[in-house]
């Protein structure tokens, strides 16, 4: 039957073995690295993944450490500045403090400067009182006058009071 195809046996036999040859060797040859290949490259992109797994672990445990830090860092910065608003509370009140103590002073340097102006302005009221007083006596004496000359001489007194003489 193989003959009446026009095959012969002993050619189909031989090709049998070389396929089988050929196989073997392929298998040899290109099957066996090619599956080594595959495998190794299995482990190299599991060993990624694993490498990629920890280092995301070791990212997620920085992140969470930066958190940390940055909640740290906040809450510091609340303490200092609740710190230094306290400091400045308190240096502002020391400087109000201390603004009222001088105002209180030059408050009460000038009630005394006052009262010293206001007893020197005393002073020259009556030395000028006093010197009209002994105008008036002097223009009384000089003039043998009677009650209603008086009171001319007094208004005479009194028009050289507002003038620039008697002031001097």
């Amino acid at each position: 039957m193989v003959e009446a195809l026009g095959i012969s046996l002993i050619e189909f036999v031989f090709y049998l073995i070389n396929f089988i040859i050929l196989v073997g060797v392929l298998g040899k040859f290109l099957y066996r690295p090619f599956i080594n290949m595959l495998d190794m490259r299995r482990q190299t992109i599991k060993d990624a993944f694993d490498s990629a797994e920890a280092t995301n672990r070791k990212a997620d445990e920085k992140l969470a450490n930066y958190e940390k830090r940055i909640a740290n860092v906040e809450a510091e910065g609340r303490d200092i500045i609740k710190e230094a608003t306290d400091q400045a509370r308190l240096r502002a009140a020391s400087i109000i403090e201390e603004a009222n103590k001088q105002a209180d002073d030059i408050v009460q340097k000038a009630r005394v400067e006052i009262e010293q102006e206001k007893e020197s302005a005393l002073a020259d009221v009556r030395d000028q009182i006093s010197e009209l007083a002994l105008m008036m006596a002097e223009k009384i004496m000089e003039k043998d006058i009677e009650v209603n000359g008086q009171e001319q001489i007094l208004d005479q007194v009194m028009e050289e009071v507002g003038t620039t003489k008697w002031q001097n």
